[in-house]
């Protein structure tokens, strides 16, 4: 009776074990860790994918090896051209470790929502990929090997994590482009990399992300420069350990500040048809760096530095605002979202129409800053 007891448990627990039903084995995969789409002349959509090489990445001899692959096909869609990739591959493409997405300019200027609907459906994509922008095809970009033997499109998703370093940069992952592209009210932003020619004879080109590209709805509609990339991060809450450069006034003393925070407060008003935001920034940094113009240093007046500051940003703010306003007409802050929490009633009447109320929208920016310490200290404190 024991021992058919046993057996009784044995066979029951069978039940709910679990097993690899759809294993496969790792030295069958080809590990895709960039993609990127572009068009043909005659409308037919070209893939490309850098699939990344175990055997010369762990390699411990010095010999030059090529630590990636690059494949392409063409289809009539983007899955259409990567199940073409199937009769060149050697190995079954697996897509769950793609780190990086570059889109061309061209098929962003028609619309990216088709190319990123078919990546979110598919179960074996992650949304945490980085998604670029770029002015030349996509193989020029994954196609460019330096002298560290990194993957392309691996140095590309390190850039983009580092991008608080200088806060001139903004790159969204698919998850935030799935989500900004299927909300009619928001717009979306990302970021262009561009290939720089080599610095010297014996250097390889480079990569670089270079812009935030701006969308309306799902089409790319220009670039932000550096000014109002900062601009930006600023009034979205993106902006960490950026640098903040001018001069100081009275001795044309080229001066570094870093920040340690930057908070914006936006308030929303609603009167008489007429839609308005006040935006308040409260800013906190370091002097960080100071050129002193002449041979002998002087000291700082902290207050002067300070209202300084102040001005400075105000003025990035307020030209970044009149471009998105004048220029480019589209809400890439995304205002919309605060004035929706504040007037959801009456914003359901406005947002068909949003770009063009953002455009007139009367916005007031307001900017305070605190300078806590400076890293250039000069006789106990001062500089």
């Amino acid at each position: 009776m024991k021992r058919a007891s046993i057996i009784f448990i044995l066979l029951f627990s069978t039940i709910f074990t679990t097993s690899c039903w759809s294993r496969r084995e790792i030295e069958d995969l080809g590990f895709v860790l960039g993609l990127g789409v572009s068009k043909t002349d005659e409308g037919l959509y070209s893939v490309v994918v850098q699939v990344a090489n175990p055997d010369a990445i762990a390699a411990d001899s010095s010999a030059k090896r090529d630590v990636y692959t690059i494949i392409k096909a063409e289809g009539l869609t983007v899955f259409d051209a990567l199940r073409n990739m199937s009769m060149i591959a050697g190995r079954r493409l697996y897509i769950a470790h793609i780190k990086a997405l570059v889109i061309d300019e061209s098929v962003a200027k028609e619309g990216i929502r088709q190319v990123v609907s078919f990546l979110v459906q598919d179960m074996e994509v992650r949304l945490e990929m980085e998604v670029f922008i770029s002015k030349i095809p996509p193989e020029e970009i994954f196609d460019t090997p330096n002298i560290l033997r990194a993957i392309p499109a691996s140095v590309m998703n390190i850039v983009a994590e580092n991008f608080g370093a200088n806060n001139k940069i903004y790159v969204a992952n698919l998850h935030e482009t799935a989500e900004a592209i299927n909300n009619p009210v928001l717009n979306y932003v990302t970021t262009l990399v561009e290939k720089l020619p080599s610095p010297s004879e014996k250097e390889l080109p480079q990569l670089k992300l270079s812009q935030i590209a701006i969308f309306d709805d799902d089409k790319l509609k220009g670039y932000l420069d550096y000014e109002e990339s900062q601009a930006f991060n600023l009034i979205t809450n993106n902006f960490r350990n950026g640098l903040i450069a001018f001069e100081y006034a009275p001795t044309n003393d080229k001066i570094i500040v870093e920040s340690l925070s930057g908070t914006p407060i936006i308030t929303p008003d609603y009167k008489d048809g007429k839609v308005s935001f006040d935006i308040e920034l409260k800013v906190e940094g370091n002097v960080a760096e100071r050129i002193v113009k002449g041979d002998s240093a002087y000291e700082l007046d902290i207050i002067f530095l300070q209202n300084q500051l102040n001005q400075t940003l105000t003025d990035k703010l307020n030209k970044a605002i009149c471009d998105a306003q004048q220029k480019y007409e589209v809400d890439y802050f995304n205002l919309s979202q605060d004035f929706f929490r504040k007037y959801p009633k009456e914003f359901k009447e406005l947002k068909d129409d949003w770009n063009q109320v953002f455009s007139q929208a009367d916005i007031n920016v307001r900017v305070e800053s605190t300078l806590l310490h400076s890293a250039l200290n000069l006789n106990r404190g001062r500089i």
